[in-house]
């Protein structure tokens, strides 16, 4: 895309400042968004991205700079404000109402009305659940507009958040790692709605993702962040992805997936016949000593289902589970890590932190009986043991008593995976292990699971990544609802054939 001179931006933030205690997040950043364009915005975790869309949302109140949208100078003092000058926000956290179904979230504030006599106004609830079922429609999203969004997956509720942003006119979306957790159908649908609604009705897209392929399949422009300060703004054409990354790091590329070693005999982990309602119908897999069995499929095909069922988040219907040959019961997730098996939720704020708590406090809860003597808490450990893994996972934080609330979404994800590695289980289920997590930090839990591998745990990863199945696994289990559709050996399929044996094709 071209931008001409008689193109005037619609948004325009000009040295946006913005503090926290001890930390400058944002250090005189600009930034412009024009209509028709899609501006993808990049840099690691705590570089800035997602403070600098809640300063322009009215989540926070900017220390310093100017906004400007359609060319007025704004002052955002609630998220109202942006709303009414045609701005829409898809945070990379879920911001669903979730007592309310789908389809009152996806039109809260905007319902399609029937005046009554006197000027009263009723719901017209035929119109408010045709139009929400005509988006899901169109997204493909194979969900009743009645069903309660809490009730849900973190995947569903992200699609359902993407359908809402578009049921109204906007001359702006701004989309925080909107693709993480969606299958290449659901992605595929969203980046032909994107490129409609800039060709035809010049709306701008302001795009934060880490999936960094996205950025020339998708991008017009693009800003780098690195350290909270504006590292430089480039056509997409002009550099290349490799470019693009170097800069956002500040050096040179490493190489992000490990050799992998190679698996023991004993099993560490052997699940026989679950059945969990109509999302899991009768799951059976073994993961060796030292293996990583990737579990992937398309959204809803039961990978976040079975791995709360193992770990006693969820009760199953019937099904045994066994580690390293011994029979477990498995009836609440303190159980599940007395018999050594660790869970890294993909929901990491609502099951995996506790936000108003330290990093220190949140590292020390599962392992609190091996980190005491005689029950009292050996305080010198816990501090040494969660300075190592934030310096291991590079987290970026100004200490161990930071709360985990105050962190970007990619710094808690590094915090939930050095918990559960403190916690020193058999067995580790990773579920979408690298979402939200930049390349350096995906480059070094990749690092950390090849560890685990040599010591000995078996790890069964649910990823929605196909890359990350194909290059961070032995095996690769498919699911299509709720049970196994086929079970490939490292180096076998393809990103095509798993999306074949996803979908159903040939069937």
């Amino acid at each position: 895309m071209e931008l001409t001179a008689d193109k005037k931006p619609l948004v325009e933030m000009r040295g946006i400042v913005k503090r926290f205690p001890g930390v400058v997040a944002l250090d005189g950043v600009d930034f412009t968004l024009f209509p028709g364009e899609v501006h993808v915005l990049l840099g690691e975790n705590g570089a800035g991205k997602s403070t600098l869309i809640k300063v322009l949302s009215g989540a926070y109140a900017c220390d310093g700079g100017d906004i400007f949208i359609r060319g007025e100078q704004v002052r955002i003092t609630s998220p109202q404000v942006p709303l009414q000058k045609g701005l829409r926000f898809i945070y990379q956290e879920i911001c669903l109402v979730p007592d309310l179904d789908i389809a009152r979230n996806m039109f809260l504030g905007v319902e399609p009305m029937l005046v009554q006599a006197g000027g009263w106004g009723l719901v017209d609830k035929r119109a408010l659940y045709g139009r929400a079922a005509e988006y899901l429609k169109r997204f493909h999203i194979e969900l009743d507009p009645h069903a309660v969004v809490g009730e849900l997956s973190v995947t569903q509720q992200k699609m359902v958040e993407i359908a809402r942003a578009l049921v109204t006119d906007a001359c702006a979306l701004v989309l925080d790692e909107p693709t993480d957790v969606l299958e290449d159908r659901s992605r595929h649908d969203l980046f032909e709605v994107i490129g409609r609604l800039k060709r035809e009705h010049q709306v701008g897209f302001v795009y934060i993702s880490h999936r960094y392929r996205e950025v020339h399949e998708l991008g017009d422009r693009v800003t780098i962040l690195r350290d909270g300060r504006n590292a430089g703004t480039y056509a997409i054409s002009a550099l290349t992805l490799e470019e693009m990354i170097e800069k956002m790091i500040g050096g040179q590329i490493k190489k992000q997936y490990p050799d992998l070693p190679a698996p023991r005999e004993a099993e560490a982990l052997r699940v026989e016949d679950v059945r969990r309602g109509n999302v899991l119908n009768g799951i059976s897999l073994t993961v060796r000593q030292g293996e990583i069995l990737g579990v992937t499929g398309l959204m809803g095909a039961g990978k976040t289902e079975l791995g709360r069922a193992i770990a006693g988040v969820d009760r199953m219907d019937s099904g045994e589970v066994f580690v390293r040959g011994r029979k477990v019961r498995c009836a609440t997730p303190a159980e599940g890590v007395r018999h050594g098996i660790a869970y890294l939720t993909e929901d990491r704020k609502t099951e995996g932190l506790i936000l108003d708590h330290s990093i220190r406090n949140n590292y020390a809860l599962p392992s609190i009986d091996r980190l005491s003597a005689g029950g009292i808490l050996r305080h010198g450990r816990i501090d040494r043991e969660a300075d190592e893994y934030m310096t291991k996972l590079q987290v970026k934080a100004p200490s161990r008593d930071t709360l985990a609330g105050q962190l970007s979404g990619g710094n808690q994800q590094k915090v939930v995976l050095a918990k559960w590695l403190g916690a020193q289980c058999s067995v580790v289920i990773f579920d979408e292990p690298t979402r939200g997590i930049d390349i350096k930090g995906r480059a070094e839990v990749y690092r950390i699971m090849k560890q685990l591998l040599e010591q000995g745990v078996g790890i069964l990863m649910l990823t929605s990544d196909y890359t990350e199945a194909l290059e961070m696994s032995h095996r690769i289990v498919v699911l299509r609802r709720g049970g196994i559709k086929q079970t490939f050996n490292r180096g076998e399929p393809t990103e095509e054939d798993i999306l074949r044996v996803a979908i159903g094709a040939g069937e």
